[in-house]
């Protein structure tokens, strides 16, 4: 682990505002991921997720140590990060054309188990807009992204924790694409390990591409990364989704009807 200067105190309130939402009144995971790894000023991250961090509530964000941050509400750990170096093999991007003709066949405009999603919701009025679709001839998703400049912090660039939430879904949607419709998996994401290498820039066309990497026991895990307009890689991600029972995202899309969720 690459050892930091100590930034900032190491205890700071917390309210995630119900825009950043995933499922209904539960903050969104690659949100939260970024938001531990913009305090931890990391570069390279894996984010926990311990339990549903619940919006509109005050937490805790706090700072051990230079390389590890924890976020907490009154009932303890919610979430924690550390700064590591994340090792990912990334496939070979998909052009621009084909990334459009994805976003064409995404499942979500039609249907949605979570449609006010931040990430690819398509009701949320506010969102990110990143709506990945199957890749003809490749076991991929992909979409074209153009960050939302209303987004953009004063350099024009989308901030860490809106680059971590658009790696996100993309994971989830590669899954969900991949697996057999009837599954009856549902499944929540427990860890985000992301890497970040450039800057995501506000009004420019990226490309999304995530793809699956299998099941392990008890979780799936899949990959994301984000293309700039050069074809740059600007981010990537892996996510580990833990299957849990009676709640949760489901993987199979003959479910989707029916997608209960545990209360904040």
């Amino acid at each position: 682990m690459q050892q930091r200067t100590h930034r900032g105190p190491p205890d700071r309130p917390l309210v995630i505002g119900p825009a950043y939402a995933g499922l209904p009144e539960i903050a969104h995971g690659g949100y939260v991921a970024g938001v531990l790894t913009a305090a931890l000023a990391a570069d390279s991250s894996r984010v926990r997720l311990r339990r549903p961090v619940p919006t509109a509530r005050t937490l805790r964000l706090e700072q051990p140590d230079p390389v590890h941050v924890e976020l907490h509400d009154g009932a303890g750990l919610l979430a924690d990060g550390v700064d590591v170096d994340v090792l990912l093999q990334v496939p070979e991007p998909v052009s621009a054309d084909e990334a459009a003709a994805a976003s064409r066949r995404f499942a979500g405009a039609s249907q949605h188990p979570f449609p006010a999603c931040l990430c690819c919701g398509p009701a949320h009025p506010g969102g990110l807009g990143v709506f990945p679709g199957p890749v003809s001839g490749r076991r991929v998703v992909a979409a074209l992204w153009v960050p939302p400049v209303s987004l953009a912090g004063d350099r024009g660039e989308l901030p860490r924790e809106l680059v971590t939430a658009a790696l996100d879904c993309p994971q989830l949607w590669a899954l969900m694409v991949h697996v057999p419709p009837a599954t009856a998996d549902r499944v929540v994401t427990t860890v985000l390990e992301t890497r970040l290498e450039h800057p995501v820039v506000a009004g420019a066309p990226h490309v999304v591409l995530a793809w699956p990497i299998g099941r392990d026991g008890r979780t799936w895990l899949a990959g994301a990364a984000i293309f700039g307009p050069g074809g740059e890689l600007c981010a990537a991600g892996r996510q580990t989704a833990a299957v849990v029972g009676g709640w949760g995202v489901p993987l199979g899309r003959d479910h989707w009807a029916v997608a209960p969720v545990a209360a904040a």
